[in-house]
Formats: C-alpha cells, structure tokens, sequence
C-alpha cells in the first residue's frame, strides 16, 4: 500500500501511514515546527527569477575566467628534463 504522503513508497508497516522517509520527515516537522521547517525548505529549495539570474551571472563569469587563466599558462613540453635549479627559480 502506498505512503500517504509521498504516494510513491510502500508503507513502513501494514497498519501505519508513512513509509519510511516520510516518517523521518514528520518526525522532523514535529520537533522543529511545520511552519518553521516549511520555511526552511522554501528558503533552500525554491529559487525565484533574481537567484536563478544570479546564478547563471556568476558561472559565466567564473567560465571566463577560468579560460583567461588557462590561456596565460605557457605550454608544457613532454618528457623534458627539469634541472632542481630550473625547478627551484620556477617556484
């Protein structure tokens, strides 16, 4: 039989409700508050328009950056020997 709240789970036991991660759930709104916990997850969870913008904004950016950085580094030759004083002035 289904959850009653999830209605995709199979129910914890025969005679309860909730399957198992629901219980949990419940348990939960139950010690911090429904209201309080219905708070917390449209804070975490939902994003409106502004965060979302935000968020492509600031990826783009990191994008750019990470290609300017990677065009400044200086190719690296294979299977060359590197000398401790060559090392050492590179660092």
């Amino acid at each position: 039989m289904p959850c009653y709240f999830c209605e995709q789970e199979h129910r914890e036991y025969y005679s309860g409700y909730w399957c198992k991660s629901c219980r949990e759930l419940k348990n939960i709104c139950n010690v911090y508050g429904y209201k309080r916990s219905l708070d917390i997850l449209k804070k975490v969870c939902i994003r409106t328009e502004e965060q979302l913008e935000n968020k492509i904004h600031q990826n783009k950016n990191k994008k750019t950056e990470e290609k300017d950085t990677k065009n400044n580094v200086p190719p690296v030759e294979k299977n060359k020997i590197i000398t401790r004083s060559q090392y050492n002035s590179n660092n």
